[in-house]
C-alpha cells in the first residue's frame, strides 16, 4: 500500500511535466454530432434533445486516448442516455460521479475541422430553463490522455478562445468557459533574440 501511495504521489507531482501533445486541449458542448451546431437550445416542454461532448485544439498531430469530466445540470429535466462515442470503455455517470471516456487501444484523432466528438447525452426538458456546466471529474480532475498516453489537461471553450462558450444553455445563455486564446509565437533564431538586448 505504501508503494502505491508513493507511486501516486510521484505521478501527481510529475503531472505538469508529462503534458505533451495537447497543451491547449479544449472541451465544449454542442447540439450537432460533428461539433458544428449550437451551444444553446430551447426545446418544447417534454421534448428531448442531444448534447455532444466535443474536444478541440489538439496541436500539431495530436490525438486523444480518453478524458474525464463531469456535468452540473441546472435546468428541469432528466438525463435519459449517455453514450461514449469513442471505441473504448466508459465509466461513471456524468452528473453523479463523473464520466471517464476511453478510446481503447487505438488513438482517436480530430476530423478535418480539428474537432473530436467523444460522447453524447440525451436529455428530457421539463420546462424550467437552466444550464449544463462542465467541471473537473471529482477524482481525475480536468485530465485527458494523449496518444503517447501522457497526461494533458482540458479547459472549457470560451468566447476569447473559440468565439462561443463551451458550456450549454437550455432556454438561456450558457455560463462562461475558461479557455484563454492561444498566443501565436513568432519563429526566431538565438542570434535574433540576442540582438534585441545589445
Amino acid at each position: 500500500m505504501k508503494r502505491l501511495l508513493i507511486a501516486l504521489l510521484i505521478l501527481a507531482l510529475a503531472a505538469p511535466v508529462l503534458a505533451d501533445q495537447n497543451p491547449n486541449l479544449a472541451i465544449f458542448l454542442n447540439t450537432a454530432a460533428d461539433g458544428t451546431g449550437e451551444n444553446e437550445v430551447c426545446p418544447a416542454v417534454n421534448e428531448t434533445f442531444d448534447v455532444y461532448v466535443c474536444f478541440d485544439r489538439f496541436g500539431d498531430g495530436g490525438g486523444m486516448l480518453g478524458a474525464a469530466f463531469m456535468f452540473v445540470r441546472t435546468f428541469a429535466g432528466f438525463k435519459l442516455v449517455q453514450m461514449n462515442l469513442l471505441p473504448g470503455l466508459d465509466f461513471g455517470d456524468v452528473e453523479i460521479d463523473g464520466w471517464a471516456i476511453t478510446a481503447g487501444a487505438n488513438c482517436q484523432y480530430p476530423d478535418v475541422t480539428g474537432i473530436l466528438v467523444g460522447g453524447m447525452c440525451t436529455y428530457l426538458y421539463l420546462g424550467a430553463p437552466g444550464t449544463i456546466t462542465i467541471i473537473p471529474h471529482p477524482i481525475d480532475g480536468n485530465s485527458a490522455a494523449d496518444c503517447d498516453n501522457l497526461l494533458d489537461f482540458w479547459c472549457v471553450a470560451s468566447v476569447a478562445s473559440h468565439g462561443f462558450e463551451g458550456n450549454f444553455g437550455v432556454c438561456m445563455p450558457p455560463p462562461d468557459g475558461d479557455c484563454e486564446p492561444i498566443v501565436a509565437v513568432e519563429d526566431a533564431t538565438w542570434g535574433g533574440i540576442k540582438a534585441l538586448y545589445r
